[in-house]
């Protein structure tokens, strides 16, 4: 049995994926413990949300001011 395609939630920085004792997962929203307009556990796939922010890879490539992609590096 595949999995449902979470939509937004499966990009989004906010999500938690919390996993049972039988296999599944389930995608926890992370502003719903802050802000009362988010469902805990949305019904997938979420397809808008306002609170939407993509995930930021951290081993990625980012840009500095200069225009010059730089890796990230340590501070």
């Amino acid at each position: 049995m595949t999995s449902p395609n979470p939509g937004l939630c499966g990009r989004c920085a906010w999500v938690r994926r919390v996993g049972n004792r039988r296999g599944s997962t389930f995608f926890m929203c992370g502003l719903a413990s802050v802000d009362g307009r988010y469902r805990r556990y949305p019904a997938l796939p979420v397809l808008t949300c306002a609170g939407f922010e993509p995930e930021v890879d951290s081993d990625a490539d980012h840009e500095d001011d200069d225009g010059i992609d730089t890796p990230l590096t340590p501070h």
